[in-house]
């Protein structure tokens, strides 16, 4: 991930029936206001834990080009699997005959690679960053920052991340907290950082800033900043989650 979807909301749920939520994410370009893409979450909760999350990718006009779906057996590291049309790129963690396994395709040319996936204890994998945020939420806000071993699909292995809290702010008139992931050691001075702000309440995800897991048609990943408004988040239910599985994906024309 490098995450794309770090970018992701969990419902609360006390209840035990199932329940649903849908909210929207807008991503432009890092600090400026060009459109790259939209987000549509669909997010299904049983017995209050969260269980499945359905993302739609969508163009200008709507039309979906790319799709995410998250299984939470495992809340931090969950199965996943990542479908780009727009360049082929398909990305994930599966569950095989022989353990779980981690696959990575750059485009429609090159052939995908698999490997098993890395052991580490407490490995954190795409959407399980929100997971990893909500459970440490007090750590985190002592100002100490937790290493984690987080899961680099391309790279087929996971990598000491560290997560930090940086500062208290608002959004859309809300309080939030500010949380930095950066590479460990070295490389975490020179590589930039992804910065997430939560609602300092509910623990949200309001706002995402930092490297995408979508790519541009030379192939480099985007720098984007995905804004998620209160006022796009509203109920929804299992034929909404049924119908964002199935709807068809083409590429932005």
């Amino acid at each position: 991930m490098v995450l794309a979807c770090v970018a992701g909301l969990t419902a609360q749920a006390p209840a035990a029936e199932d329940q649903y939520l849908a909210y929207f994410g807008t991503a432009t370009a890092r600090h400026t206001a060009k459109f790259l893409y939209g987000e549509h979450h669909v997010l299904e909760t049983r017995e209050g834990r969260l269980a499945e999350r359905v993302v739609l990718y969508t163009c200008r006009d709507g039309t979906a080009f790319a799709r995410k779906t998250v299984s939470y057996e495992d809340p931090l590291a969950p199965d996943f699997s990542f479908e780009d049309t727009s360049n082929g790129m398909q990305e994930g963690v599966r569950s095989a005959a022989k353990g779980r396994e981690v696959f990575f395709r750059a485009n429609r040319i090159e052939a995908e690679k698999a490997g098993r996936l890395p052991g580490d204890p407490g490995l954190v994998a795409d959407a399980g960053f929100d997971e990893f945020i909500r459970m440490n939420w007090q750590p985190l806000m002592s100002g100490n920052p937790i290493a984690l071993h987080f899961l680099v699909p391309s790279r087929l292995d996971a990598f000491v991340f560290q997560a930090q809290h940086l500062r208290s702010d608002s959004a859309d008139g809300t309080p939030t907290e500010i949380f930095r992931l950066k590479l460990s050691g070295v490389l975490g001075w020179v590589l930039p950082g992804i910065d997430v702000s939560y609602g300092a309440l509910d623990h949200v995800l309001v706002r995402y800033d930092g490297v995408s897991d979508l790519r541009d048609p030379s192939g480099n990943n985007f720098q984007t900043e995905i804004l998620f408004h209160s006022s796009d988040r509203h109920p929804a239910n299992a034929e909404l989650v049924a119908a964002a599985r199935k709807a068809p994906i083409a590429a932005c024309k």
